[in-house]
């Protein structure tokens, strides 16, 4: 009888350990179970937040670019997609203050900050007649570059003080527009007027055949005159001989530009 109840409990004592080894391996196994499903669980939510920050992105960048042209806006949406900056070239008349704080260079670093590394900006300031400039080598600098943008400020100061009419300067836009799409053809041209004068007789209506001719030809014109006074208090933001802004020009010139380069 002894023997039997020994040989009972050792079969006993083996079924517990059986047991208990079968219930640790569920447990086991439950558990990595577990630990598999939080990690996918975690890695679906990073995956998630990815994706809502980048559409947020998207969606701060669209909002930035609401009032470009749609062509600027699609081929900007194309650099990005491909990892690739967009170009902008700001040229134009020393109006630009390219190397005294002026508007291009404050207009150039509001954009960076706003865009980032998905831009970049360049500045070409020339004290020359249109035509001199579209027969000049001064052209091939700024196609080199292959802008996708160009923001050009087309000399038309410097061009009613030396005598160049309005059909020769409209001319010399038609000929550089059409080697900077030969270039690049998805390449957008941006039009803008100089800074407005005191006392000016013929000045002002030039701007407004700039302006007419713009619309005519389908560019995309920059009236930024709707900014200036138009009182005697001009003054007030132009240098002494009024070829160039002062600080205070500068930068209401750079308000309205960034206001349209970087929409809220």
């Amino acid at each position: 009888m002894k023997h039997f109840l020994l040989v009972v409990l050792a079969f006993a004592c083996g079924a517990m350990l059986i047991m208990g080894n079968l219930y640790w391996q569920d447990r086991t196994v439950q558990s990595k179970k577990d630990s598999t499903v939080e990690s996918k669980s975690a890695s679906t939510e990073a995956s998630v937040d990815t994706e809502k920050k980048e559409d947020k992105t998207d969606e701060k960048v669209k909002d930035m670019t609401a009032k470009w042209p749609e062509d600027a806006k699609e081929l900007y949406k194309k650099r990005v997609e491909d990892n690739e900056a967009f170009n902008i070239t700001i040229i134009g008349s020393p109006a630009l203050g390219a190397s005294e704080g002026g508007w291009a260079p404050q207009l150039k670093e509001a954009l960076l900050s706003a865009y980032g590394d998905s831009i970049e900006v360049t500045i070409h300031e020339w004290d020359t007649t249109s035509v001199d400039f579209v027969n000049s080598s001064d052209v091939d600098t700024v196609l080199e570059e292959t802008p996708d943008l160009v923001l050009w400020e087309p000399f038309t100061l410097v061009d009613n003080s030396n005598r160049v009419g309005t059909v020769q300067n409209h001319e010399s836009i038609l000929i550089f527009n059409r080697r900077l799409h030969e270039q690049n053809e998805e390449a957008v041209l941006i039009l803008q007027p100089p800074h407005p004068i005191e006392g000016a007789t013929f000045y002002p209506s030039n701007v407004d055949e700039l302006k007419t001719f713009a619309k005519e030809e389908g560019i995309t014109y920059l009236d930024h005159w709707s900014e200036w006074p138009d009182d005697e208090s001009l003054s007030d933001y132009l240098i002494e001989k009024q070829d160039t802004p002062n600080a205070k020009g500068y930068t209401l010139w750079k308000d309205y530009l960034e206001d349209y380069f970087i929409a809220d």
